[in-house]
């Protein structure tokens, strides 16, 4: 795990706040991966 540990409810909270808020209002369409550096690939 690249940032060395699971990520925390309240960081997840943060980027939603931040989403539901005025100042993402140019990001359209966009995949917003808030994984912490820890992607899983299923084969």
């Amino acid at each position: 795990m690249p940032a060395g540990r699971w990520g925390r409810s309240e960081e997840v909270a943060r980027l939603v706040r931040w989403l539901a808020s005025d100042e993402p209002a140019w990001i359209t369409g966009q995949v917003i991966n808030s994984e912490g550096g820890f992607r899983r690939w299923v084969k």
